[in-house]
């Protein structure tokens, strides 16, 4: 894993609670996107960043 991966941080807010789909209530992250996060690229994380702001607006 590059340190260039480790730059991006994680959106994880301390709320971890999932609805039905298994999204996170705190970072709207799924389950296996959170498992993941150490092991992805910089872009798959930024990928992942991306879609959470629509992700919040359908969940909420």
């Amino acid at each position: 894993m590059s340190n260039e991966s480790q730059n991006i941080e994680s959106p994880c807010v301390g709320v971890c609670q999932y609805n039905e789909e298994e999204f996170c209530a705190g970072c709207f992250r799924s389950a296996k996107e959170i498992s993941e996060w150490a092991m992805m690229s910089k872009e798959e994380k930024l990928k992942v960043i991306e879609i959470l702001p629509s992700r919040m607006e359908d969940l909420f």
